[in-house]
C-alpha cells in the first residue's frame, strides 16, 4: 500500500514541481513538516462515524469531519490520509477547508459496504472518520435459469425431496432472499416447496412430492416458482419448472374382450384372416407397445393359425379339416415392449363348419363382455348382440349375399346397412324368469343356381338381473308350542323363493327385533328358515310373542319381502301358589266362643285364583290348626296356628 496526503502540502509541492523549483532543501524541510504532523496523528482523539443509504445521487452529504473533533477543538485546514483501493479518494468528495464528506459518485453497497480513513488537523488532533454505507432493496431475488426441466418417475414416494437452484440476492439480512412458493401450475397439489437457510445465508430449496404421481393421469406440470426478499415492498423473480412425469412399466395390457369367437368353413384358404384382437396400454413408449402372439405351449402347437405381433390380426396358416377338429381354442399373449413385460392373455375360440366350397362364409361376433352368446334380461329394445360379417367366396360379391334370422320368438331381429355386415339385436323386453335361452340360426343364402347357403345355430343364454324379491310360501304362520322348552329347541321353517338365479336368488333369512313382541325369543337359521327358541319362554310374560321374519336376496342392491309368524305358548304349572304374607299374628281374648271366626288368609297362583282359608276358636287347653291348599300339580302351602289356654293368646299364622 501507498499513504498519500491530501491537502496543502500535498498543492504545495504540485506547484514546486510545476516551476522547477523543488530542490533537495524545500523538499527536506517540507518532508520534516510531513513527519511531524504523521507523530502527532498517530494518537488518534477522535472518531466519527457516518452512515448513508446507497445508490444515493452525487454530491450528498455525508457528515463533517468538525463533528469528530474533541469538544472545544476547532481546525481550518485537514490533511486526509487515503490508501490505494478504498475507494476514500474515487467515491468520497471531502473539502480539506470546511470539512464536509460528500459523495463523489452513486456508491453500490454491494460494491463495497464501507469506507475510513483518517483526517489530521495542522495543530495535529486526528479524527478516525468510518463511514457504513447501508443497504436498500435494490435486488430481486433471481434463479439462475428462467426455465428447468427435472424429470420425476410416477409413483416416486410421497415426501421425496429434489433439490433446486436456489435464488440469489445482492442485498443483505431481511432484503435478501427470504422465501419460495409456488405461484401457479400446481394441479392437485401434487408438490410443494421447502427452503432451508445455510451456513453461508443463502436459502436453498427443494420441491418436495405432496401427492401420488401417475402419469397416466397426468404426465406434465409447468409450475411457476417465486421467490421474494423481506423488502416492503418486497421484491420477486420467477422461474417455470417444467416436471414431467416419468413413465414406469405399471400396467399390464388389456383385451377389449377377454374371449374372441369366430365361425370359419373348413375350405378357407390358409392366409385368409380370421378376426383381430386388441388390446391397449396405458404406459408409454416401449412400456405400452403392445405385442402379441399365440402361446404355443397352452394352445396350437400344430401351428393352424398365426398372429401378426403388430396388429393383433389371427390369420389361417394351414388348411382345416373338420373331421379331424370341429373348434379350435388359441390362447394369444398380449405383451408390452419393456425390460420386464406385463403379460395378458385373451380365449380365442374358432368353431370349423362343414360346408361346400361354393357356401357363403360367415363370422359371427358376440358383443357380450365375455365375447360368448348371452345378453342381459334387462337388454333394452335396440341393443345389439351379435355382429355377423359375411362373404362368398364364389362370387367375391358380399351384396349377393342374403341374411336371415330363425328362431328367438320374436325377441331378436337382425338389420345390416351396408349387405356387409349384419347386426343381431334385441327387438323385445326379455325376461330370464319365463325363458333364459333361446335358439337361433342365422343362414347366408347365395344367389347361385340353384342357391347355395351357410348356417350357423347358436343358442342365445338370457343372464339374470336381479328384478324379483324372494316370496314367502306364506304371508302368515302360525305355530303351538309348550312353554316349557330348552333353548335352541325347533319350532317353525320358513321357506322364501326367488326366481332369480345365482347370487340374485340365493335367500337369507333375519329376524326384524322387536323387544314389544319379543321376538328375541327366537334366532332362525339364515340359511335354512329354520326358527329355534333362543331362550327360555314364558306363557305369563306374553302368551302371543310375534316374529317378523324378513328374507333377503344376493342381489346388488338386494330385494327382500317379510312374513309374520305367531307364536302361541301352551301354559304349564310352573308356579306355586303363594300366600299373601309369609307371617300372620293375631291376638284372641281367653273367652272367645267356640266357632269365632279370628282370620282370613289368601294365596294366589299365577295359574289359578284361590279363595282364603278362616280358622275359628275351639274348648281346650291347647289346640292347633294346619290349614294346606293343593294345587293341581302338587304344590302344598299352608300356615298353622297354635294356641294354648291363657287370658290373651297369640296365634301366629
Amino acid at each position: 500500500m501507498k499513504m498519500m496526503l491530501k491537502g496543502p502540502g500535498e498543492a504545495v509541492i504540485s506547484q514546486l514541481k510545476q516551476h522547477g523549483t523543488c530542490n533537495k532543501k524545500v523538499l527536506l524541510l517540507l518532508y520534516v513538516a510531513l513527519e511531524l504532523i504523521v507523530v502527532h496523528s498517530s494518537a488518534v482523539l477522535g472518531t466519527l462515524n457516518l452512515q448513508l443509504d446507497e445508490e444515493q445521487p452525487a454530491g450528498t452529504i455525508v457528515g463533517d469531519i468538525n463533528a469528530g473533533l474533541p469538544q472545544g477543538t476547532t481546525a481550518t485546514l485537514f490533511f486526509i490520509s487515503d490508501v490505494e483501493g478504498t475507494g476514500v479518494g474515487t467515491d468520497l468528495n471531502i473539502d480539506e477547508t470546511t470539512g464536509i464528506i460528500k459523495t463523489n459518485r452513486v456508491l453500490d453497497r454491494e460494491v463495497r459496504d464501507h469506507y475510513s480513513f483518517i483526517a489530521v488537523t495542522m495543530t495535529g488532533v486526528t479524527v478516525e472518520v468510518s463511514i457504513q454505507v447501508n443497504d436498500i432493496n435494490d435486488h430481486a431475488p433471481q434463479f439462475p435459469r428462467e426455465r428447468v426441466v427435472l424429470r420425476i418417475p410416477e409413483h416416486t414416494a410421497v415426501g421425496t425431496k429434489f433439490s433446486l437452484d436456489p435464488a440469489s440476492d445482492a442485498d443483505k439480512d431481511q432484503l435478501t432472499t427470504q422465501g419460495y412458493l409456488i405461484k401457479d401450475g400446481n394441479v392437485g397439489q401434487a408438490f410443494r416447496l421447502e427452503s432451508k437457510r445455510g451456513s453461508n445465508m443463502v436459502l436453498y430449496l427443494d420441491l418436495v412430492v405432496n401427492a401420488v404421481l401417475d402419469r397416466e393421469k397426468r404426465s406434465s406440470y409447468s409450475l411457476i416458482l417465486e421467490s421474494f426478499d423481506g423488502g416492503s415492498p418486497r421484491k420477486t423473480g420467477q422461474m417455470i419448472l417444467d416436471v414431467s412425469v416419468q413413465d414406469i412399466n405399471d400396467h399390464a395390457p388389456v383385451f377389449n374382450q377377454s374371449r374372441y369367437h369366430a365361425i370359419i368353413s373348413e375350405s378357407m384358404q390358409p392366409g385368409s384372416n380370421i378376426l383381430q384382437v386388441f388390446a391397449s396400454d396405458e404406459d408409454e413408449g416401449d412400456n405400452g407397445l403392445v405385442l402379441y402372439e399365440i402361446n404355443r405351449r397352452q394352445s396350437d402347437p400344430e401351428n393352424y393359425f398365426v398372429v401378426d405381433p403388430r396388429s393383433g390380426m389371427i390369420t389361417l396358416n394351414k388348411p382345416l379339416d373338420y373331421e379331424m377338429r370341429k373348434v379350435h381354442e388359441l390362447v394369444v399373449q398380449a405383451r408390452d415392449n419393456a425390460s420386464q413385460p406385463e403379460v395378458t392373455n385373451a380365449f380365442v375360440t374358432i368353431h370349423v363348419r362343414d360346408y361346400n366350397d361354393n357356401q357363403p362364409t360367415m363370422t359371427i361376433i358376440f358383443l357380450s363382455e365375455d365375447g360368448s352368446p348371452r345378453i342381459s334380461e334387462g337388454a333394452q329394445p335396440g341393443q345389439y348382440v351379435a355382429r355377423i360379417s359375411v362373404s362368398d367366396p364364389d362370387y367375391g360379391e358380399y351384396a349377393n349375399v342374403n341374411v336371415s334370422l330363425e328362431g328367438g320368438d320374436g325377441k331378436f331381429a337382425l338389420t345390416t346397412k351396408d349387405s356387409i355386415i349384419y347386426l343381431i339385436y334385441v327387438d323385445q323386453m326379455l325376461d330370464r324368469e319365463e325363458r333364459d335361452s333361446y335358439e337361433l340360426r342365422v343362414m347366408a343364402t347365395d344367389s347361385g343356381t340353384p342357391p347355395l347357403r351357410a348356417e350357423s345355430s347358436f343358442t342365445i343364454q338370457v343372464t339374470d338381473i336381479n328384478d324379483n324379491p324372494p316370496l314367502f310360501d306364506q304371508q302368515a304362520y302360525k305355530q303351538a308350542i309348550p312353554e316349557v322348552v330348552f333353548p335352541g329347541s325347533f319350532v317353525l321353517q320358513v321357506t322364501a323363493r326367488d326366481k332369480d338365479q345365482g347370487s340374485n336368488g340365493e335367500v337369507h333369512y333375519s329376524i326384524l327385533l322387536d323387544p314389544g313382541t319379543h321376538s328375541n325369543w327366537f334366532t332362525i337359521d339364515p340359511v335354512t328358515g329354520i326358527i329355534t327358541t333362543a331362550t327360555e319362554l314364558d306363557y305369563e310374560t306374553d302368551p302371543r310373542p310375534q316374529i317378523k321374519v324378513v328374507a333377503t336376496d344376493g342381489g346388488r342392491p338386494s330385494m327382500s319381502s317379510t312374513a309374520v309368524v305367531d307364536i302361541i305358548l301352551q301354559d304349564m304349572n310352573d308356579n306355586e301358589p303363594v300366600f299373601g304374607s309369609n307371617f300372620y299374628n293375631v291376638s284372641l281374648s281367653e273367652n272367645t266362643a267356640a266357632g269365632t271366626c279370628f282370620l282370613e288368609v289368601q294365596g294366589h297362583d299365577p295359574q289359578f285364583q284361590w279363595e282364603g282359608f278362616s280358622t275359628s276358636t275351639t274348648r281346650g287347653l291347647r289346640h292347633s290348626v294346619e290349614y294346606k291348599y293343593l294345587s293341581p300339580s302338587g304344590y302344598t302351602v299352608g300356615v298353622q296356628v297354635r294356641a294354648t289356654e291363657v287370658e290373651t293368646s297369640a296365634y301366629t299364622l
